[in-house]
């Protein structure tokens, strides 16, 4: 694909390999991308993120976007779980989301999710198809929803599709009714923009959509 230019289970192991060779993919060209971190003005979420260029086959250069952002709040797993299972919540969740459905149900619990995405200017309108998989780890008392690209499970729309863009959402039970939130994303944009603009989504952008599953959550166990 060509990119404009502006200006613990068998599952675990299937879900993380393509996180695995991005990461290997993207070494070199990251070890001088050092990450940033910032926090929300009310203390309650942190970001680490991180803008670079990666060089793709070809020679080509594509423009990565990586964040991690984490808050706590008061929910539990089931409640945590069972948003992030609705696509009512990710369009409420997702910045710039304006359709969230759910077009595939698959074995073992699996899903597969489209989204039509209109992100801040300049990134140009998109959409989105995501294969999701949540998986439960009693010993380190997590769950762990995975998401995946899967441009091919449903056909091309009218706008372009965005295929490079890894989600993973860790919920961990911290006990007395507390639990931390981890969304991370690893994403290659449909154009690149500068790195100055894209950073000023930081960290209001994750910290907002990080708050929203929190209080989703919290609501969800009233």
């Amino acid at each position: 694909m060509k990119y404009k230019k502006f200006g613990s289970t068998a599952y675990l192991g299937q879900a993380f390999l393509p996180l695995l060779l991005i990461f290997s993919l993207q070494a070199t060209n990251a070890q001088e991308e050092e990450w940033q971190t910032k926090m929300t003005k009310d203390g309650l979420v942190t970001i680490k993120y991180r803008v670079y260029n990666q060089l793709e086959e070809g020679g080509e250069k594509a423009q990565v976007i990586e964040y991690e952002a984490n808050t706590i709040t008061k929910a539990s797993l089931d409640a945590c779980v069972s948003i992030m299972s609705q696509e009512a919540c990710h369009k409420e969740i997702m910045e710039g989301t304006e359709e969230a459905r759910r077009i595939e149900d698959l074995p073992g619990g699996e899903w597969v999710t489209y989204y039509y995405y209109k992100p801040p200017w300049p990134m140009p309108p998109a959409d989105i198809i995501t294969r999701y998989k949540v998986e439960l780890d009693k010993s380190k008392k997590q769950a762990i929803l995975t998401g995946t690209p899967a441009p091919d499970r449903y056909p091309l729309q009218e706008v372009e599709r965005m295929e490079h863009n890894h989600t993973k959402y860790t919920f961990t039970d911290l006990g007395d009714g507390e639990v931390e939130i981890v969304m991370y994303s690893w994403s290659i944009p449909l154009i690149s923009a500068p790195k100055w603009l894209i950073k000023t989504w930081f960290p209001d952008g994750p910290g907002d959509m990080v708050r929203g599953i929190a209080r989703l959550a919290e609501e969800e166990g009233k």
